[in-house]
């Protein structure tokens, strides 16, 4: 089964837009910019099974608009020096993003190589893992021009800029071009909010059925014990029906209850009776009578 990082990753390669040449440099930076091996003549950075393809279909791209040097070895993609100048986040932006979605695509290039999401049914986190802390930090900063307020911390000599608000989630994957996910991502956060709702509203329905039964208990022990001993009819009648109606439903609050009588009376009213029953019962125990 398919990891959530892993859809993603699928989903920006099945894009069929057509990008500028900016765009394909934009992209090719955001993905060689943090952990390449330099030499005189060519820049290699080693791919994996997720991002590999997307990478060799970005540079076919390119090539084929703007003839470049590369090379394939193994797992590794080794481009001209030449056409990756700038080392940067700043020098990137300012020399490399010749259009508005340029910024879109270092993005997606940057998360095709360090990032990774959780499954959205589980939890909501996302990581952007990297080498080097200045990097990070340049990251961290263009992030926030466009209000994504990611957090930072050092784990294993790496340093990780990650969030888990599911929106700002939502919002990088939207940006990068995973829309689907990123709607995965909005209707899981809705999901877990509606399943709080009505856990919320089970859980405070049954503390108020508990409520009401702790609340009865000591009138039923009541009706019961005076039913049993036969005292209870000398009680006016208006009180012989409330306690004949309160075992009857024995599970209603007082202003369900009231609305079983005909006219039907207040849950004050309800309670009044209720009283009047239990001081009777109280003072024949009292007398020792019962």
């Amino acid at each position: 089964m398919l990891s959530f990082s892993c859809k993603i990753r699928d989903e920006i390669y099945k894009l069929e837009e057509k990008q500028k040449t900016c765009c394909l440099f934009s992209l090719i930076y955001g993905f060689f910019a943090f952990d390449k091996a330099n030499n005189e003549e060519y820049v290699a950075i080693s791919t994996n099974a997720e991002n590999a393809k997307i990478l060799y279909n970005t540079i076919e791209n390119l090539n084929s608009k703007k003839q470049i040097k590369y090379k394939i070895n193994g797992r590794k993609i080794l481009v001209e020096s030449n056409v990756l100048r700038f080392s940067t986040i700043v020098e990137i932006a300012k020399n490399v993003f010749k259009c508005e979605h340029c910024r879109a695509t270092f993005l997606r290039g940057v998360f095709l190589r360090c990032g990774s999401v959780t499954d959205p049914c589980k939890s909501h986190r996302m990581d952007l893992s990297f080498n080097d802390y200045n990097t990070a930090i340049e990251l961290l900063n263009m992030l926030r021009e466009i209000n994504l307020n990611f957090k930072v911390l050092h784990r294993k000599n790496k340093t990780v800029l990650y969030s888990k608000n599911a929106e700002e989630i939502a919002d990088f994957i939207a940006i990068i071009g995973a829309t689907n996910c990123a709607f995965e991502i909005f209707n899981s956060k809705i999901l877990k909010e509606i399943r709080n709702d009505v856990n919320r509203i089970s859980n405070c329905d049954s503390a108020n059925i508990d409520k009401t039964l702790r609340a009865n208990e000591k009138y039923l022990v009541a009706i019961k014990e005076l039913i049993d001993t036969g005292k209870i009819l000398m009680l006016p009648d208006h009180l012989q029906l409330m306690a004949k109606k309160r075992l009857e439903f024995s599970d209603l609050s007082f202003a369900e209850l009231g609305k079983k009588f005909s006219p039907p009376i207040s849950k004050s009213g309800v309670f009044h009776r209720l009283e009047k029953i239990l001081d009777f019962y109280n003072s024949l125990k009292n007398d020792k009578i019962i």
